[in-house]
C-alpha cells in the first residue's frame, strides 16, 4: 500500500524520494540482522568489514546524493559568498546595476501604482522603465517585490534571487528525470553533471559572474515543464496539469526566452499524442497554456505597446557562428563579445554533449519516445548557437550564442542514461575487453582535462609562479603584475562587495551636483550603478538599451565622444550636461574642446590601483533642463515637478516626451521636436501656472 503514494499521478509524487530515503534508513538494521541471522549466527557475529561493505551497497545512492548537495552548496557559497548576498547591500556588478535599477523602481512602481512600468526621468532623459527592455527579468523584479514587502529589505531580496537559481539547479534536474521515467543512478548522475556544468563550464560561469542570472536559470529550468508535460501524456494524474501551468508560467516570468528552448519539444509532445489523448487531457493542457499567457499578460501587452520605440541596431553580444563549434571543442575564445571573458573551459559541456548523442542515438536503436523531444530541442538550439549568427536581424534580438546554455541541460538526461548503461556494462561479457581497456584509457585521458577546468576558478589552489627578473626581455614584462614582479593570475569569478571608487564617486555627487543639470557617464557600468544609487540626472549606462531614448547618451551615438565642436557644444546644451565623467581614455574628447569643458577634479579607482581615474569635467557653456522660460525643476519617479516659471509664455523642458503625460492643475503636455532625437521633449504652452506638475497618468 506504501508504493500507492508515489504513483505519477499522486500530488506526492514529487516528494517521495524523501520519504523513500526514510523508509530505507527505517529498515535497514532489521533487514541486516535478519541476512545475518538466516546464515546460521546472530547478528552480532557478524564482522565489521562486511556490515560496512553491505552498508556501501546499500545506501551508496544516498551518500552520492549527500555528496552532490553538500558540494553544490560549498560552490555556491564559494561563488556567491554570504557576506556579498546576505547583505542589505544588493550586489552590484557588471549587468547586476542594470538589473538592480529594474527591480527597484519596478517595486517603488508596484507599491504606489499598481502598475509594473514606470517614467523616470533622472535617467537618459527620462525614459519608460518596466517596458521591453527588462521582459527578461521581471521574475527577478516579482521576487524583490514581494520578499521586500514580506519585511525584508530590497537589497536582501534581490540578492537572494541568485542563491535561488543556484540551490534549484540540483532539484529542476533531479525531478525531471524522474518525471521522465530515469533510473535513480541515472538521476543521481544527471544531477553531478548539471552541477558540474552550472559551476565550472565557461557560459553558466559568464552569465552568473557578470548578472545573467535569470537566462542561466531558465536554461535548466525548462526541463521541468517538459518533463510534466511528457509525464501526463504517458497517462499521468491531472494533477500534473497544474504543476505544468504554475512551471510554464514561472518559467516565462524567469526569462521569456524560454519559450524558443521548450515550443519545438512541447509541440512535438502534444502532437504525437494528439489523437490518443480524451478530452479532459487535452482540456487541462489547454489550460496550463492559458494560464501562462494570463500570468504574463500584464508585462506582454506593456512590452507591445511600446514596441514602436525599439531601436534595432547592429548586433554586437552573443553573435556566433560555425567556427565558434570548433573553438568551443577545443576551448579556445573565439570572441569574447559572444562567449564572455571568462577563459572557454568546455570540458564538461563536451563530455555532456558528446555523451547526450551516444545517449539518444541509444534511445532512437531502442525506439524509446523520450529521443523525439530531447533531440529536437537541443538541435534547435544548437542550430541558434552556431547557425542564426549568419542572420543580422535574428542575431540582434536573441543574442545567439547563448543558446549553448539550454543546449546542454538537454543534451543531460540523455548524457545520464548513457553514462550509466556504459558503467554497467564496462566490466561484463558483452563488451571485449580490448573496448574496456581503450575506454579506461580515455576516462584517464579525460580526467586531466575535466580536473583542470574545475581548478581553473581555484587560482588560489595553483602553484605559485616565481617572480621573472628585472632583465628579462621587455616583451615578456607585458605579462607581469607590475606591483609584484610576479605573472598574472586569473580572476576566480566570484563575487565581492561593491567597488569602493563606485561610493566614492555617488558621495562627490551628491556634494557636488545640484541636480539643475545632468550629468554624462561615459563607463557604462558606472552610468548603470548611479542611475539607481545616486540621486542625479544620468546620461549613461548600458549602450545597446533598445530605446531611441537611448540616443540621448552621447556615447550611444560615437563610442568615442568624437564629435565635432560644433555638434558636441549642441548636445551638451540639447540634454543640459553640467558635469562629464570619464573613466576610460577619450582623447578626441577630453583634450578637443577647451571651450567646452573644462578638467575640475578625478576620483581615484581604488580597487584598481592600475587603473585610470575617474576624470570629472565641467562645462564652460550655460545649460538648462529649460528649452524655454526658465524656473526650478526637482524630478522623482513618474513626476516632473516645475515651479517658478513666467505663466505667460511657452515652457519646454528638457525631457522625453510620453504620450501618457498629463500636465496639473490647468495646464497641457505636448511633443516639442528635437532635431536628433526621434523622440522629442515636452512642451508645456501658455498660459500656466507658474507652478505645475508634469507626471505619468497610465
Amino acid at each position: 500500500g506504501r508504493r500507492r503514494i508515489w504513483d505519477a499521478g499522486s500530488p506526492f509524487y514529487l516528494v517521495s524520494p524523501a520519504i523513500d530515503l526514510a523508509h530505507r534508513f527505517e529498515y535497514s538494521a532489521l533487514s541486516m540482522g535478519k541476512k545475518a541471522a538466516a546464515k546460521g549466527g546472530p547478528a552480532a557475529q557478524d564482522t565489521a568489514p562486511k556490515r560496512l561493505g553491505r552498508l556501501v551497497r546499500r545506501f551508496g545512492f544516498h551518500g552520492g546524493v549527500v555528496i552532490c548537495l553538500v558540494l553544490h552548496v560549498a560552490l555556491t557559497l564559494h561563488f556567491e559568498p554570504v557576506e556579498v548576498i546576505w547583505s542589505e547591500e544588493p550586489n552590484s556588478w557588471l549587468d547586476f546595476d542594470t538589473h538592480i535599477g529594474q527591480a527597484f523602481k519596478i517595486s517603488e512602481a508596484l507599491d504606489r501604482w499598481g502598475k509594473s512600468w514606470a517614467y523616470d526621468p533622472q535617467l537618459l532623459g527620462g525614459v519608460p522603465v518596466g517596458t521591453v527592455f527588462d521582459a527578461d527579468n521581471k521574475g527577478w523584479e516579482l521576487w524583490t517585490y514581494a520578499l521586500w514587502k514580506l519585511g525584508v529589505s530590497k537589497g536582501l531580496a534581490f540578492n537572494l534571487f541568485v542563491w535561488l537559481a543556484y540551490f534549484l539547479v540540483p532539484i529542476v534536474v533531479a525531478l525531471a528525470a524522474r518525471l521522465f521515467g530515469m533510473g535513480r543512478w541515472t538521476g543521481l548522475v544527471a544531477v553531478a553533471l548539471g552541477i558540474c556544468l552550472w559551476h565550472f563550464d565557461a557560459y553558466p560561469r559568464w552569465c552568473n559572474w557578470v548578472g545573467m542570472v535569470a537566462w542561466a536559470m531558465a536554461s535548466y529550468f525548462g526541463l521541468l515543464p517538459l518533463a510534466l508535460l511528457y509525464r501526463l501524456l504517458k497517462g499521468g494524474s491531472l494533477w500534473l496539469a497544474g504543476w505544468l501551468g504554475v512551471t510554464l508560467a514561472v518559467g516565462h516570468l524567469i526569462h521569456p526566452y524560454i519559450f524558443g528552448i521548450l515550443v519545438l519539444p512541447m509541440l512535438l509532445l502534444y502532437v504525437r499524442e494528439f489523437r490518443t489523448l480524451d478530452r479532459k487531457r487535452h482540456g487541462v493542457i489547454i489550460a496550463a497554456a492559458a494560464v501562462t499567457i494570463l500570468v504574463n499578460l500584464y508585462w506582454i501587452v506593456v512590452a507591445l505597446a511600446f514596441s514602436p520605440d525599439i531601436l534595432v541596431e547592429r548586433a554586437e553580444y552573443g553573435k556566433s557562428t560555425l567556427s565558434f563549434l570548433i573553438t568551443d571543442w577545443l576551448g579556445l575564445i573565439n570572441e569574447p563579445m559572444a562567449t564572455g571573458f571568462v577563459g572557454n573551459r568546455t570540458a564538461f559541456r563536451s563530455l555532456v554533449l558528446v555523451a547526450g548523442i551516444v545517449g539518444l542515438l541509444c534511445w532512437r536503436k531502442n525506439r524509446d519516445d523520450r529521443f523525439a523531444p530531447f533531440a529536437v530541442g537541443a538541435i534547435a538550439m544548437l542550430s541558434l548557437a552556431y547557425v542564426a549568427g549568419y542572420v543580422e536581424s535574428i542575431a540582434h534580438i536573441v543574442q545567439p550564442y547563448r543558446h549553448v546554455l539550454p543546449a546542454m541541460y538537454l543534451a543531460l538526461l540523455p548524457a545520464a542514461a548513457a553514462l550509466v548503461e556504459g558503467g554497467r556494462s564496462l566490466g561484463s561479457s558483452a563488451v571485449p575487453r580490448t573496448v574496456s581497456i581503450l575506454l579506461i584509457v580515455g576516462l584517464c585521458l579525460a580526467l586531466p582535462v575535466l580536473a583542470r577546468d574545475v581548478l581553473y576558478y581555484f587560482p588560489g589552489a595553483h602553484p605559485d609562479v616565481r617572480p621573472i627578473p628585472a632583465e628579462a626581455e621587455t616583451s615578456m614584462m607585458r605579462l607581469v603584475d607590475p606591483r609584484t614582479g610576479a605573472l598574472y593570475k586569473h580572476h576566480k569569478f566570484s563575487h565581492r562587495e561593491t567597488f569602493q571608487d563606485f561610493d566614492d564617486v555617488v558621495t562627490w555627487l551628491a556634494k557636488n551636483d545640484e541636480g539643475q543639470g545632468r550629468v554624462l557617464v561615459q563607463s557604462w557600468m558606472l552610468g548603470e550603478h548611479l542611475a539607481w544609487r545616486s540621486d542625479s540626472q544620468i546620461l549613461g549606462g548600458f549602450f545597446e538599451r533598445p530605446y531611441q531614448h537611448a540616443l540621448a547618451n552621447l556615447f550611444r551615438r560615437n563610442i568615442d565622444g568624437a564629435l565635432s565642436e560644433r555638434a558636441l557644444e549642441r548636445y551638451l546644451i540639447d540634454y543640459a550636461v553640467r558635469l562629464i565623467i570619464v573613466t576610460h581614455p577619450k582623447p578626441a574628447l577630453e583634450r578637443g574642446f577647451p571651450r567646452l569643458i573644462e578638467p575640475i577634479g578625478f576620483i581615484p579607482v581604488r580597487s584598481r590601483p592600475d587603473f585610470p581615474h575617474h576624470r570629472v569635467y565641467r562645462t564652460r557653456i550655460p545649460v538648462s533642463l529649460f528649452a524655454r522660460n526658465s524656473g526650478s525643476i526637482r524630478t522623482s519617479l513618474n513626476r516632473i515637478e516645475v515651479s517658478g516659471t513666467d505663466p505667460a509664455r511657452d515652457v519646454v523642458l528638457r525631457y522625453h516626451w510620453l504620450e501618457t503625460m498629463v500636465c496639473e492643475p490647468g495646464c497641457r503636455v505636448q511633443r516639442e521636436p528635437v532635431e536628433g532625437d526621434p523622440v522629442g521633449f515636452i512642451r508645456v504652452s501658455a498660459p500656466h501656472p507658474a507652478d505645475f506638475v508634469v507626471k505619468n497618468k497610465y
